[in-house]
């Protein structure tokens, strides 16, 4: 059986002191971003892991981190859990996984039985409104939320620029030429102009709100028939979608989709109906998931930045965890327009 990696092995590889590795993982002292990054590479080199059961008689505490999450059955999902599991890793921490069903099927159960669980706090990726005002937030654990949906101030949270997001990668579009852009996934069966533009939360109405934005920043009207929804925002929907459109008439020259596993169901449903992307049809997802630059042609997508999202949201929990008692935080990540072979941009 091979030796378990301690933390004295972390130290001798990163060329530094027991006490460093331990500030480290428990975020404690002061030090020099490369040597913290020294660190981190050897806990990662290594393998190492906390020994939870020597850290809960010792202290109390598990050293685990829940993350309660949609079901996997779209890309993100696994996409953001991976990313939570291995940044909190390297925080010194273990992670729970707990999902739910999407659209929030089973959210409050899954809130209720958390502290059975016992981790230390709990990192939630919520995806619908909160009703009561957010009074399934006030729990005795530090939680901390990633949501685009109102939180009512009572916990920390991370979200994304959804309006901007969508914003600058319609505007890319249209000032390459593009006039009849179609946006998938909006709202079921809702294509109010003044419902999105008052909208105050909800990931769907803040992109489709970016769409908007850009033709009117260019004096332009959007046509709210260029709306396209069907049901959850998966692959199989992007290719129900695209027949929909087509059986309708509609033939775009450009498409966005708000997140990227509908915009590779939509590719694979354009190039079935005989439509080629980018010749006949640009194409620009949302997420900049792993799978985005394998597709074919390889899909052009926002990248929220989903490290930072995921990296802002653990360490404010781990402060929640040890004790920090300020004011609730909000962090929005910045984005980048990922450029790849579905657009000529």
């Amino acid at each position: 059986m091979p030796r378990r990696v301690t933390i004295k092995d972390v130290a001798k590889e990163a060329g530094v002191s027991f006490k460093t590795v331990s500030n480290v993982l428990n975020s404690t002292g002061s030090m020099r971003d490369s040597t913290r990054e020294r660190v981190e590479n050897a806990i990662v080199k290594l393998g190492y892991t906390v020994n939870l059961s020597a850290r809960s008689l010792k202290t109390g505490t598990t050293g685990l981190i829940g993350l309660s999450i949609f079901d996997f059955s779209q890309p993100f999902a696994p996409y953001l859990s991976d990313q939570v599991i291995d940044y909190a890793r390297q925080r010194g921490y273990g992670v729970i996984v707990n999902t739910y069903g999407q659209g929030g099927a089973g959210l409050a159960s899954v809130m209720d039985n958390a502290a059975m669980l016992a981790p230390d706090g709990w990192f939630v990726f919520i995806d619908q409104p909160l009703a009561n005002e957010g009074a399934l937030l006030e729990q005795p654990y530090p939680l901390v939320v990633a949501s685009d949906y109102e939180t009512y101030d009572r916990v920390d949270k991370v979200t994304m620029p959804n309006v901007e997001g969508v914003r600058q990668a319609t505007g890319r579009l249209l000032d390459a030429g593009c006039r009849n852009i179609a946006l998938f996934g909006a709202c079921e069966g809702n294509r109010d102009y003044d419902y999105y533009m008052n909208a105050t939360e909800g990931t769907q109405e803040m992109r489709v709100r970016g769409y908007i934005l850009a033709f009117e920043e260019r004096g332009l009207r959007p046509d709210m028939d260029m709306l396209f929804s069907w049901g959850l925002m998966m692959s199989d929907s992007g290719v129900r979608a695209v027949n929909h459109m087509l059986k309708q008439g509609v033939r775009p020259d450009a498409i966005v989709c708000l997140n990227d596993a509908m915009a590779i169901g939509v590719l694979h449903g354009l190039e079935a109906n005989g439509l080629h992307v980018p010749e006949d049809v640009q194409l620009i997802g949302y997420d900049n998931v792993p799978e985005a630059q394998f597709s074919n042609p390889s899909l052009t997508t926002v990248d929220p930045h989903v490290s930072d999202y995921v990296k802002c949201g653990i360490d404010m929990l781990i402060e929640r965890i040890q004790g920090y008692e300020g004011p609730i935080r909000t962090y929005c990540t910045d984005f980048e327009l990922i450029e790849r072979g579905s657009t000529r941009l």
